[in-house]
């Protein structure tokens, strides 16, 4: 004859089971669902397999890659919304990143955030696919051929870019870019723009040195306060 507290310990368990049946939301969910899924938050098999969990296949019933980002669920097109980058996926796993419940941290539930490894090789660098520059004029000068050139796929500030290898912004020469790149315009530069920096001034001491020629493009020959390059001779 089965012992009583066999019979208390075989009776909780049929009422765990039974309950779990009955109330699953309640039981075996761990966090109410996110509110964009409210109508199918009793419909645990809308997302979930028995005795499995949640599959992709069935996210994708729904949220079909290609439309991800372009077009809701109904079919509703997207005016200048969400980036549409799960196309360009490497390896495509809905559970990787996303969670339906927002669940308490002792599920141990830790969703993946983006990070631009997760796309293709062949697309990482096309930042323009994704994202829309700034509307200023240092972006629309740059255009978007080579936003690594300030930018890297880690964080997006701080922006920087490798004056160096043109000119070093060392010294007295740690100005404000507008200093040098008058108008705006940041393919050209001048000298002319510093008050000790006047064009019968510096013409005037470069003939003193025997140098000889166009001296209006100044970083042929000086790369930075404290030195100078090659070329000083044709200046």
């Amino acid at each position: 004859m089965p012992r009583p507290a066999t019979l208390v310990m075989a009776a909780a368990l049929i009422g765990v089971i039974l309950l779990a049946i009955l109330y699953p939301q309640p039981m075996l969910a761990p966090g109410p669902v996110m509110p964009a899924h409210a109508a199918i938050a009793g419909d645990c098999f809308a997302c979930h397999t028995p005795f499995q969990g949640a599959a992709a296949p069935r996210c994708i019933t729904c949220h079909v890659p290609a439309r991800i980002g372009l077009f809701t669920t109904t079919g509703k097109r997207l005016a200048g919304g969400k980036a549409a980058f799960h196309q360009q996926l490497a390896n495509p796993d809905c559970m990787a990143c996303h969670s339906d419940h927002a669940g308490p941290a002792l599920t141990g539930h830790s969703p993946t955030s983006f990070h631009h490894d997760l796309l293709r090789p062949a697309v990482r660098g096309q930042c323009a696919a994704c994202h829309v520059p700034p509307a200023t004029t240092l972006h629309r000068q740059f255009g978007t051929a080579n936003c690594g050139s300030c930018h890297n796929s880690t964080s997006w500030k701080p922006a920087r870019f490798a004056h160096d290898r043109l000119f070093r912004l060392d010294g007295e020469h740690a100005v404000a870019c507008a200093t040098c790149h008058t108008g705006g315009n940041l393919k050209q530069y001048s000298c002319y723009g510093c008050h000790a920096h006047q064009p019968a001034q510096v013409l005037a001491e470069h003939r003193e040195e025997g140098v000889r020629g166009n001296i209006d493009k100044c970083a042929r020959c000086h790369r930075s306060a404290e030195g100078e390059g090659e070329d000083e001779d044709d200046g």
